[in-house]
């Protein structure tokens, strides 16, 4: 689960490292040739703690991934209503994501007090034990 009441005050984290961005902030990842922007809080439809509601919603943001420098790709966060973090994949990348705060009812997030949680994992290649044992089979 991620941490939400962590801080994070550098502008570079490690592969499995939990942080926070704010809405136009960025971060590299160290070693990688990787550098993430949260650009901003695209809609946030989820339903609001202790309401009824017919759909669990969802909210979307907009991050920006650069690749060693050269390659920035825009990529979409979609995130559904009333669970934990969510996860996505770009490139060799496994992004693990949470936008918060999460709506009250009565009172709606305001869209410079929203932070974006995230740890970004390399997928793991199959191992050859597993690759060579399924084609025995």
């Amino acid at each position: 689960m991620i941490n939400k009441h962590r801080k994070n005050l550098a502008n570079e984290v490690g592969l499995g490292q939990e942080f926070s961005l704010s809405p136009r902030q960025s971060i590299v990842i160290a070693g990688e040739n990787l550098a993430i922007k949260f650009i901003e809080v695209i809609s946030d439809g989820r339903c609001p703690r202790r309401a009824i509601c017919i759909w669990a919603g969802e909210a979307s943001c907009l991050i920006e991934i650069t690749i060693h420098s050269e390659s920035t790709s825009r990529k979409v966060l979609t995130q559904p209503g009333l669970s934990g973090p969510s996860k996505t994949s770009f490139a060799n990348y496994e992004i693990t994501f949470d936008l918060q705060p999460y709506p009250e009812v009565g009172k709606a997030p305001d869209k410079k007090d929203y932070h974006l949680w995230l740890v970004i994992r390399k997928k793991s290649a199959p191992s050859h034990f597993a690759q060579s044992h399924s084609e025995s089979l």
